[in-house]
């Protein structure tokens, strides 16, 4: 979940994993040789961005702090603006969410000043993110509609569709799985109007995943691999990673873990070619944990630990607790159980740093197994007193996202049958006044042939050639014979059952029933012609 949930909010703040070397050192002979004060801060805040896409976010975070300085000094508030934002997205990839969040918030005060809107609207989106994976669920939605707002109004559609992904990510946290793929459907369709490629493969991912969280596997699959083929048609690395682990991780649910392997060993080469550190430890916690599966703890040992060093390196707080804990429950079942308390309570200790309950109910639990098989009663009945304690309260949150579930079930469902209501009082409407119309076009038509064949019976009081007559006879006869076929038309489809030489034997019984008819009228109008 993490893994994902962290790629999806990546391509939301726009950052693209590739080398940056060519790039970097460009920035740096600008800050070298210029003189100007304002240019060198607005390039080391440019810098910051390009370093922290290469994983070295200490010097990111230095060089933006560096341009701070610079631009405060010379009372350049854009510049200041962007380098704490800066900063505050190298808070957010180390998993510091208080730390980003505060520094997104005074960002957000100086575009407001400046009347920057669209950086009002991406400040808005990214408080969305932290307060989304701070579990700040109500608040997510607030800043991530409030950023639809603001780009609506700049016609900004790709960014529209950037924060209605958020909210789609947000309603997914909340168990809404309605309420998120009508969101993603909206981004999609925004994505696929401007011809925003990425944007749409994006979508896919996120649309797939909610198929997996409902163990639509088919669908999740299939929205995974349109997303894998359309990075690859793009060239896009970050996202070809992407759809090789989302992939991966639909195999590894359905028990293929040979077809998993081989999908998570993919996007782990290219990682390493690209050096993307953030996707490299994503496929080897992966890996790591089809080895577990598989009851190969040497070898999942081994890649936890290397996924450990990578985390280590880009300082992700919450990655670095999760192996440890993971770390630590191989070394369990191994029987070494003094390392697996080391990790157990590095694991437990981090967690509880960053207030990650999940983790720390995990950490714990291992704690309390490792200190039951050494005998240390006391400290086994704590840790496990501390385990019950967080998994009540997540289990309280998960009861709290199945009501949201049934409750977001049960209003679309409400709402369908409210539209299928609407629907059917509509089409009602709609038929009534076909019928209404129709039968007054019926009447006007029966009211014109009383007058037509009216105005025949008084035709021997006046001067007409023969050869006109004949011709006025013979035009009202057909559209009466018309009228009658319009008529007749529903009860001739009902027996006929659409049957075109049934409808045709129909239509020759009606014609043939003229015929007596037109020699009739025929007669007494010669006769009454002739009188004249």
């Amino acid at each position: 979940m993490k893994a994902f949930f962290i790629l999806c909010c990546f391509s939301l703040l726009s950052f693209v994993f590739f080398a940056q070397n060519a790039k970097i050192d460009s920035l740096k002979k600008v800050i070298e040789t210029t003189k100007v004060d304002t240019v060198k801060g607005r390039t080391q805040c440019r810098l910051c961005n390009a370093l922290q896409i290469t994983g070295d976010y200490e010097t990111a975070k230095q060089q933006a702090q560096s341009g701070l300085v610079l631009c405060r000094n010379r009372k350049d508030q854009k510049g200041m603006g962007l380098c704490l934002f800066n900063i505050g997205n190298v808070y957010w990839n180390q998993s510091d969410y208080p730390q980003a969040l505060a520094y997104f918030r005074q960002s957000l005060d100086l575009f407001t000043q400046v009347d920057d809107k669209v950086y009002v609207g991406n400040c808005m989106k990214s408080i969305g993110l932290v307060y989304l994976y701070q579990g700040s669920y109500p608040e997510a939605v607030n800043y991530f509609q409030r950023g639809i707002t603001i780009f609506t109004q700049l016609n900004k559609k790709k960014s529209v569709a950037s924060c209605k992904e958020g909210l789609g990510l947000t309603y997914v946290e909340q168990g809404n799985y309605p309420k998120a793929l009508e969101a993603y459907q909206k981004s999609l369709t925004i994505n696929e109007q401007i011809g925003n490629h990425s944007g749409v493969a994006s979508n896919l991912n996120n649309i797939g995943t909610v198929y997996r969280y409902q163990r639509n596997y088919a669908k999740a699959l299939e929205c995974y691999q349109k997303s894998l083929d359309l990075y690859q048609s793009l060239g896009m690395q970050h996202g070809i990673n992407a759809g090789l682990i989302n992939v991966g991780t639909i195999f590894f649910a359905q028990k293929n873990h040979t077809k998993a392997l081989d999908y998570f060993q993919k996007s782990l080469e290219i990682s390493q070619k690209s050096g993307d550190l953030y996707n490299r430890t994503v496929a080897l916690n992966n890996i790591g944990n089809i080895y577990w599966t598989m009851k190969d703890n040497d070898k999942a040992l081994e890649t936890f630990k290397e996924c450990l060093s990578i985390y280590a390196q880009i300082g992700d707080s919450a990655g670095i607790g999760f192996i440890h804990t993971n770390i630590a429950s191989i070394y369990t079942e191994l029987k070494n159980y003094p390392l697996s308390k080391e990790y157990a309570l590095k694991g437990l200790r981090i967690a509880q740093s960053i207030k990650h309950l999940n983790q720390i109910k995990g950490a714990a639990y291992s704690l309390f197994q490792t200190d039951s098989a050494l005998g240390n009663w006391k400290s086994a009945f704590e840790h496990h007193k501390l385990y019950k304690q967080y998994a009540d309260s997540l289990h309280n949150e998960d009861k709290a996202k199945e009501f949201g579930r049934i409750e977001s079930k049960y209003q679309f469902e409400k709402e369908a049958e409210e539209a299928k209501r609407k629907e059917a009082e509509a089409k009602r409407k709609e038929q009534a006044e076909t019928e209404r119309r129709n039968n007054l076009q019926y009447l006007s038509i029966f009211a014109g042939l009383m007058v037509l064949f009216g105005g025949l019976a008084f035709v021997g009081k006046l001067k007409i050639p023969v050869r006109v007559l004949d011709i006025a006879l013979f035009a009202s006869l057909l559209i009466l014979f018309e009228f009658l076929l319009i008529l007749s038309e529903p009860y001739i489809e009902q027996f006929s059952g659409g049957i075109p030489i049934q409808k045709l034997v129909f239509n020759s019984v009606i014609a043939l029933g003229f015929a007596p008819l037109h020699g009739f009228l025929e007669g007494k109008l010669k006769k009454r012609f002739s009188s004249r």
